[in-house]
């Protein structure tokens, strides 16, 4: 299976366990609008549930990023062990000189250890990235949140004032 399958399952089955908290937004809504007649306030009420949860798949997204790209890297690195493998393998079939043998080893050395430097680096830009993307996630995150909040907040409070209004007609009207 391959990588980005995996991090798709996932990222899935994380939909799959907020779809429950969304449709009981909506059933609450429907019930609400029956039992108030007052759509309006309800409908603030499932759009700041909504904006909930939008950074937390956002956040999804970007852990699948970095798994992706850590996945990758681990691959390239395993492929590098193995072809280090193949090669000194090869080096003690064709080589026959003890002499030669460690120069080749020596050479086989560096040229590995340079690789794993090169992946250290690769592995130091993935960290980085991630904690940019996370800082960045958070900032978004926070922002977007008390953006809709404000805004719910002030359209509660005409949505309530204009119900309370209504509701003080109806009872003068009855009285």
């Amino acid at each position: 299976m391959a990588t980005s399958q995996v991090f798709n399952q996932w990222f899935d089955i994380n939909r799959a366990l907020l779809e429950p908290f969304v449709r009981w937004n909506e059933v609450t809504l429907q019930t609400a609008e029956r039992v108030a007649g007052n759509r309006q306030l309800f409908e603030q009420w499932f759009e700041i549930n909504r904006a909930a949860a939008d950074p937390f798949l956002r956040w999804g997204e970007i852990a699948f990023s970095i798994g992706e790209k850590v996945a990758r890297h681990n691959l390239s690195l395993a492929q590098d062990y193995l072809d280090l493998s193949v090669r000194h393998i090869n080096l003690l079939r064709e080589v026959h000189d003890p002499k030669k043998w460690v120069d080749e080893e020596g050479k086989l050395a560096v040229e590995f250890s340079q690789k794993i430097v090169n992946h250290a680096g690769d592995y130091l830009k993935v960290a980085q990235e991630s904690q940019n993307a996370f800082k960045s996630w958070a900032s978004e995150a926070v922002q977007q949140t008390a953006d809709k909040a404000q805004q719910a907040v002030s359209t509660t409070a005409k949505a309530t004032s204009e119900t309370a209004g209504k509701a003080a007609e109806a009872a003068k009207s009855k009285a």
